[in-house]
């Protein structure tokens, strides 16, 4: 059981990974609060058959972005582990810099092949959430988890 147990954990890192570094490649820094947000959208969106909303929205589009996570408490959270895992190891192995809060890429990190791509709708999202802060957008994310 415990070889299973790290299995998944090894997948999901590997996922999570492919997700940040493409997030910081396209986006630039982004905080490791709206990091963590964006990339579990990232993934989420991959299996999601029908989208709840499109790039053509363009009123309240970090808030439509983190209502996505309504009633996902408990996955957002069992995947929030293995998001900061990620981070984590990312940072350790020099292919990320944390620095004050604030997540961006390391000049040698290269992306061969992207998994997960983000949405229109998502890309929009990330860039719309610059203009937040941290505080107001974790009141967005607790008001809707």
């Amino acid at each position: 059981m415990q070889n299973l147990n790290l299995e998944v954990e090894t997948m999901q890192i590997s996922i999570y990974s492919n997700i940040i570094l493409h997030l910081l490649n396209k986006h630039g820094k982004l905080s490791v609060n709206k990091i963590t947000l964006f990339s579990y959208l990232v993934k989420k969106d991959k299996y999601s058959p029908s989208k709840v909303y499109t790039a053509n929205n363009t009123q309240d589009i970090v808030c439509k972005a983190v209502s996505l996570l309504s009633g996902e408490f408990k996955e957002y959270s069992e995947n929030v582990k293995y998001i900061i895992k990620t981070i984590h190891l990312l940072v350790s192995k020099g292919k990320i810099y944390l620095s004050n809060n604030i997540l961006s890429l390391s000049d040698e990190s290269i992306i061969n092949k992207v998994i997960y791509e983000e949405s229109a709708f998502i890309s929009k999202a990330i860039e719309e959430s610059k203009n937040m802060s941290d505080r107001q957008f974790l009141k967005e994310v607790i008001s809707n988890v």
